[in-house]
């Protein structure tokens, strides 16, 4: 689209080339009368010349407004039909015919395309026959053809070339602007998105911008496995935080949570004070098994990940590092665009929301409780441990709850993570992520510790 600006230096339109091909016309044909070349009673053309520009002006406006698509065809074939006729005025006179015929070429080939020459051609020469019916079939003599006449036709179309250049030139140079001004846009539009992209779930963001989902008021029913967490007692062990402190502790936890569950694919749906909320299963799903696994190992691996984080830290000098407490649960619930139009907010509603909330509520520092539904679904692939019946606020019937261990690959003898956390002592190996360059280094770090240790009297 262009702008106001760049449609203002668009100072030469179709219009005026065809009036400049009919004044050219014109020219001919009195020239034509003047030299004698032609009967004086073709002088009754030349103010048509002038004429039927501004009626197809007044032709253009009426087809712009109602046939659109249909008005540069239209306009064609009036001008193909002058041309026949004008060439029966003419005649049959080569130079003149020439000249017509050249023009009407020019500008179906320049504004149309190859079906449009053809009609216009064909309608060219129909006209140029009924033409003659009026005009009579004498061929006039090319021999005879006055040097002015030639001079004034090879001028004109010289003049209507030169003046199509000029318009498809200023064309070309408000298509480039206009090429330039969207290609600005959006770049535009691609930074608002990528900064719009940290305000929504990405799987939303992806799907409004892909055109799969609208932003409009929706929502439908499906079965999710849902996750919520909290940092044990926050307000009391971060009262004697400055706000700056405080701050920066909290959005590095929630950066280091986050990326653990994109990682795994969730729908992170809203941070609430130390909260987070999580859901798997929307808007995309790889089944309600898989969702779930991937639910349950994505808070395996951040309550791992939060044994990392304490030792940075307590290296740091907070002397009561965060701890957190997890519940998860699998349902179904209403998913999809709540509020009004002029402001609504992607999330969940339902029972099971509010079930997650409160096994987050009832588990214990670094607990990760589940309900026996989400159990079900994770049992072959996550070690848990039964913890009975319980009653929840809330919640009218009482639930069988589970506590998540490990992975089930990793219990055992055969388990590839090593953890110890004591006082005075904290060690967190995963072995799958070992390389082989750094083995030789870790062992040595061991065993030098291991010596330190044995060699320390402690009383």
């Amino acid at each position: 689209m262009l702008t106001a600006g760049q449609e203002h230096h668009a100072t030469v339109t179709p219009q005026h080339t065809r009036m400049l091909a009919y004044i050219v016309a014109g020219c001919i044909f009195a020239a034509g009368v003047y030299k004698g070349y032609y009967d004086t009673s073709v002088i009754a053309i030349i103010p048509l010349t002038v004429l039927i520009p501004w009626g197809m002006r007044w032709l253009s406006d009426w087809l712009e407004n109602h046939h659109p698509d249909q008005t540069h065809g239209a306009l064609l074939l009036v001008d193909a039909f002058a041309v026949g006729i004008g060439i029966a005025a003419a005649g049959y006179s080569l130079v003149p015919s020439l000249t017509f015929i050249s023009i009407l070429l020019a500008s179906a080939m320049a504004f149309g395309n190859l079906f449009l020459v053809t009609i216009a051609a064909f309608t060219s020469l129909i006209a140029s026959l009924l033409g003659g019916l009026v005009f009579g079939f004498a061929i006039a003599p090319y021999a005879g053809t006055p040097a002015e006449l030639t001079f004034v036709a090879i001028a004109g179309f010289a003049s209507y070339v030169g003046l199509s250049a000029f318009y498809i030139r200023e064309q070309s140079r408000n298509l480039i602007g206009a090429k330039n001004l969207i290609m600005e846009q959006q770049e535009q539009a691609i930074q608002l998105s990528r900064k719009l992209v940290k305000y929504l779930p990405i799987q939303v963001w992806e799907s409004i911008f892909s055109g799969r989902r609208d932003a409009r008021l929706q929502n439908h029913r499906k079965k999710l496995s849902i996750f919520f967490s909290d940092i044990k007692d926050f307000t009391e062990t971060t009262d004697e935080m400055s706000p700056d402190a405080l701050t920066e502790m909290l959005n590095y936890y929630f950066d280091q949570m986050s990326k653990i569950a994109l990682r795994y694919g969730g729908t992170i749906d809203k941070f609430i004070g130390d909260a987070i909320l999580i859901f798997f299963g929307d808007p995309t799903t790889r089944g309600a098994k898989e969702d779930a696994v991937a639910c349950v190992s994505m808070a395996i691996d951040m309550r791992k990940q939060m044994q990392v984080m304490r030792q940075k830290w307590k290296s740091m000098g907070i002397e009561k590092p965060l701890h957190v407490r997890m519940g998860i649960t699998t349902g179904y619930c209403h998913v999809g665009n709540f509020g009004c139009e002029s402001r609504m907010d992607y999330t969940i509603i339902g029972r099971d929301a509010n079930l997650a909330s409160r096994l987050q509520n009832a588990a214990d520092v670094d607990e990760i409780l589940i309900s026996n539904d989400t159990y079900l679904l994770v049992r072959d692939r996550i070690m848990c441990r039964e913890k009975g019946v319980v009653r929840l606020r809330g919640i009218n019937n009482p639930v069988q709850v589970w506590e998540v261990m490990d992975f089930r690959a990793d219990m055992g003898a055969q388990t590839t993570w090593i953890e110890h956390e004591l006082d005075g002592f904290a060690m967190l190996m995963d072995i799958n992520k070992v390389k082989n360059y750094d083995k030789e280094r870790i062992v040595k770090a061991l065993e030098g510790a291991a010596q330190k240790l044995k060699d320390k009297r402690i009383v």
